[in-house]
């Protein structure tokens, strides 16, 4: 778990982290240097449990390199990410253990809660599109296997690390994992996951108004994203189809916008299955690519 400046919802996560029914657990926590009570709570909880491995950072880091940390430091073969404002279903380990079988990593639906705790009525489910991953194409055009409700096999370290400033830790982790033996899921809610003011990545229950980018910066972060999958990517077949997608997006000639329509076409079971789009409407969005990336 990466906290910081979480003093408001952090014992009540530690709590349910605790009360999990798996024998075997250890709870590495950093704190990304906060200034508020937040270090002084887990030091309240790692003096009466033994599976408390507390740290804190000597300055601020920010959350994905502070998770890099926790991760590192992990023992196990089986790694979970935590948020510091959520609260776990008792059962939420033992259940993804359980389930996770051959795949490289297994995440599961959660529940909606408001700052107070209380249920919105609303599943991750109803707002995000949740589906198990078999190929790296599939993150091509976003993807959604979220940090707070997964699990993973630590061997995916050695090329889910590091972590860079563009993308979040749990989408190289999920994207590591569609190179491996790819991701499962299941619909059952084991997650209350806060919705707050404060959140860093949130569900988006209210549409938040864009920060201002230009079109060549938005289109640098396209291509930059892409660049890291076909890097990343295990050499084989589908390395060489994020190469060839990644230049063909980078490129400006004639060609490479009819190159980009040609692969997505091509290639648009996996590369567009996160959209969830008709059969019409996977062509539509391929056709759009030749005039703009995305």
């Amino acid at each position: 778990m990466a906290c910081y400046q979480g003093e408001k919802y952090l014992a009540i996560q530690v709590e349910s982290l605790l009360a999990q029914d798996y024998p075997n657990l250890e709870f590495i926590c950093v704190d990304d240097a906060s200034t508020d009570a937040t270090w002084d709570i887990l030091e309240k909880y790692a003096k009466k449990d033994i599976r408390m491995n507390i740290h804190k950072n000597a300055s601020n880091i920010g959350y994905r390199k502070t998770f890099e940390k926790g991760i590192n430091w992990a023992k196990g073969e089986l790694i979970a990410l935590s948020d510091q404002d959520d609260y776990w279903l008792p059962s939420k380990i033992s259940k993804l253990v359980n389930e996770i079988g051959d795949a490289s990593l297994i995440y599961a639906d959660s529940d909606l809660v408001d700052a107070e705790g209380n249920q919105t009525g609303k599943k991750m489910s109803d707002i995000k599109r949740q589906i198990a991953y078999d190929s790296p194409l599939m993150y091509t055009f976003g993807a959604w296997a979220p940090g707070h409700s997964m699990l993973f096999k630590r061997d995916l370290l050695a090329f889910a690390l590091p972590t860079v400033e563009f993308v979040t830790h749990d989408y190289l982790i999920g994207f590591a994992a569609t190179c491996a033996r790819g991701i499962t899921y299941i619909p059952e809610a084991l997650v209350h996951y806060r919705q707050h003011e404060n959140n860093t990545i949130g569900a988006n229950l209210k549409k938040a108004p864009k920060s201002f980018q230009s079109k060549k910066e938005r289109n640098d972060r396209i291509i930059a994203r892409l660049n890291l999958l076909q890097t990343r990517c295990p050499a084989g077949e589908n390395k060489k189809i994020l190469h060839d997608f990644y230049l063909a997006c980078r490129g400006t000639k004639l060609s490479d916008r009819f190159n980009r329509v040609r692969i997505v076409f091509t290639h648009r079971e996996s590369m567009l299955a996160y959209k969830g789009k008709s059969t019409i409407g996977k062509f539509i969005y391929g056709f759009k690519l030749f005039f703009a990336l995305y």
